[in-house]
């Protein structure tokens, strides 16, 4: 009688352990790292919207708003979306070409967080495509995802003035960098324009020389 009456304050501490090694493991579970494939074969569609997308895609037709089939060739990736579903951040129409970096993909609760870098100094791609992230998950992670820029070492930088600074500057480079464009083929139209007209002026030249030679022949006799 003594040893059941021991055994049931054990047994009651035993329980509260065990659901507190529980909870705990359910806490860690919510930061855990989710399991993802990248969606890389594909381009953003011109007439996609503009800004930083954030996007959660859950069927063929909301894929199909955005992106296109790429120039690569070779198998494509086909999203069953009755199993998965597609995250992504699309870089602006103005940065297209800006390096756009995953930092993680993780589980929060009954939500998953995204965080992602874009670095405009730095291109991804050099043929105007607008640079993006795209990652397959499985439908048995939440669908429910909040997307969050950071910096490089992992800070936040959402609103951030110096981010907002850099793509304002990364703007008027690109703006200047347009106009020495035009300029430079300005100059060139120019630099064409003389070249022929300094050929006709060649031309013209040789056609004197022979007349004069044709007239000296002829005082000659």
């Amino acid at each position: 009688m003594k040893r059941t009456l021991f055994l049931r304050p054990f047994m009651a501490i035993m329980i509260v352990a065990l659901l507190s090694c529980f909870s705990l493991n359910a806490l860690a579970q919510s930061g855990d790292n989710v399991s993802y494939e990248k969606f890389a074969n594909a381009s953003v569609l011109k007439g996609a919207k503009d800004g930083t997308l954030t996007l959660v895609i859950k069927n063929q037709k909301e894929m199909e708003r955005v992106f296109g089939p790429s120039g690569f060739i070779g198998p494509s990736r086909i999203i069953n979306f009755d199993n998965e579903f597609l995250v992504a951040v699309v870089a602006p129409k103005s940065i297209a070409e800006a390096t756009l970096e995953l930092v993680s993909l993780k589980r929060a609760g009954n939500k998953l967080q995204l965080s992602y870098t874009i670095d405009p100094t730095k291109k991804a791609n050099n043929n105007n495509d607008r640079n993006f992230i795209a990652l397959i998950v499985d439908r048995k992670e939440p669908m429910k995802v909040d997307f969050q820029e950071v910096s490089s070492d992992g800070a936040p930088m959402k609103d951030s003035k110096d981010v907002n600074e850099l793509r304002n500057q990364v703007k008027y480079l690109t703006s200047e960098n347009e106009s020495l464009k035009n300029g430079v083929q300005e100059l060139n139209d120019k630099i064409q324009k003389l070249e022929a007209e300094r050929l006709y002026y060649i031309d013209m030249l040789k056609d004197v020389q022979k007349q004069n030679e044709q007239m000296k022949k002829l005082l000659r006799h």
